[in-house]
């Protein structure tokens, strides 16, 4: 009984209006998976820069209360130059 009703649809070689909604549905979709997965790298990378950035920055506060502890006396250190994240 149903033999009839495949050879029919096998006949009508046509897709449901609804699979190729899904179809382009799902390729739009991969494309927000593809450029979201690129933007979170971007930002991980980003994320990095700063950790290192506020590694400096404690271990020279570090530096400075300690010499400020042994006499007293807070010094100016040397600058560096730090290349401009853009």
């Amino acid at each position: 009984m149903t033999a009839p009703f495949y050879a029919l649809v096998r006949m009508q070689d046509t897709r449901p209006k609804v699979v190729d909604g899904l179809k382009r549905t799902n390729d739009e979709l991969q494309q927000k998976i593809t450029r979201l997965r690129a933007e979170r790298d971007r930002l991980r990378t980003d994320v990095q820069q700063l950790v290192r950035g506020v590694h400096v920055l404690e271990m020279e506060n570090q530096q400075l209360r300690e010499a400020a502890d042994s006499d007293g006396v807070v010094r100016v250190l040397p600058v560096q130059h730090w290349p401009s994240i853009a």
